[in-house]
């Protein structure tokens, strides 16, 4: 008897489940590397707005493709606005003019607690905020999906460590921002385990390519013995790469990169980056437009009144973790472009 009840209950959620995950029509059509397309969705009334800087590099790919993947899948209208270039200053008239647009949520990607006062204004104004890749935990966003930034260190670190038989010299690629500042004390608390392993000297690429180059060929000159360069931001490598080729040191000092960014992932093929310490970038705005989509849909009864409880049914972290692009699975990195 107990067996037909359960058989019962999975032939139910089994069917409710069938129309929920095809909604409004949506068809999944394979294509090269088994990624998956959406066709001909049927888009609702629900509008959500991705906010974010730096729309100029190829980090954010991934996180576009994600975002309007969901609003696809969800039947959701889908909106991204921000600065291309670093401008905290932009991004926040960016944020001001999204709340304006009264939208159902806001995925926001904030470089560092600048933003916090207008995350605060979108929520007092009633719109839930989840912030993405960076956080602004002082803030009142409702929750945060993306990596634990002191991790990247940890990750990176310990490969490295293993690369150079636990000596020799590192530099570090850096931006002065809180998350990425956060990546380099990973690497610097863990390189620190190691005694003959000395970080001797740190560079802003202010996440600009030339200026990565410039930053790590005057590191090379000043440290001619440099075995090895770590890389927190996804223009690091490229710019370590250049420098060490324009310099003839090709070869000789290691890279450790951030990110999967086509060019990385096929320098890391060409052996010219050791590894690179990838995000999983599609999970953050996937699963951040979930988290929105389902706060207005299908809030989780935690209480038997979870406005008067003042309980929010939602997480918040949802740590989506890294992994390593290495000689063993770059290829499976490369994006179609």
């Amino acid at each position: 008897m107990k067996k037909s009840v359960l058989l019962v209950i999975l032939m139910f959620i089994f069917l409710v489940s069938v129309p929920v995950l095809g909604q409004g029509g949506v068809e999944y059509k394979p294509i090269e590397q088994q990624q998956y397309v959406i066709e001909d969705p049927v888009v609702g009334d629900d509008l959500y707005i991705f906010v974010l800087c730096m729309r100029n590099l190829e980090f954010f790919d991934v996180h576009v493709e994600a975002f309007e993947m969901a609003g696809k899948i969800l039947g959701a209208q889908t909106r991204v606005m921000g600065p291309a270039e670093y401008d905290t200053a932009a991004e926040i008239s960016a944020m001001k003019s999204a709340i304006a647009m009264e939208p159902d949520g806001i995925l926001i990607y904030p470089p560092g607690p600048e933003l916090g006062p207008v995350i605060n204004e979108a929520v007092e104004a009633g719109i839930p905020v989840v912030t993405i890749c960076g956080d602004v935990p002082d803030s009142k966003r409702i929750a945060f999906v993306g990596i634990d930034q002191y991790e990247v260190g940890v990750v990176g670190g310990k490969y490295l460590a293993d690369l150079l038989d636990e000596k020799g010299e590192v530099a570090v690629l850096s931006i002065t921002a809180p998350m990425f500042q956060a990546r380099e004390s990973g690497y610097r608390d863990t390189l620190g385990k190691y005694p003959d392993i000395k970080i001797v000297a740190t560079g802003d690429t202010q996440a600009d390519f030339p200026t990565g180059i410039s930053v790590a060929k005057s590191i090379l000159q000043a440290h001619p013995e440099l075995d090895a360069f770590v890389c927190v931001d996804s223009v690091g490598a490229r710019s370590a790469v250049t420098a060490i080729r324009e310099a003839g040191l090709t070869g000789q000092v290691k890279v450790i990169g951030m990110d999967r960014n086509n060019d990385t992932v096929q320098n890391v093929g060409k052996g010219l980056v050791a590894a690179s310490v990838a995000q999983k970038g599609h999970l953050s705005t996937f699963y951040g437009m979930m988290i929105l989509y389902n706060l207005k849909h299908n809030p989780m009864p935690i209480t038997t009144n979870n406005e008067e409880a003042n309980v929010l049914s939602a997480p918040v972290w949802i740590n989506t973790g890294v992994a390593l692009v290495t000689q063993d699975n770059w290829e499976y990195w490369l994006r179609n472009q």
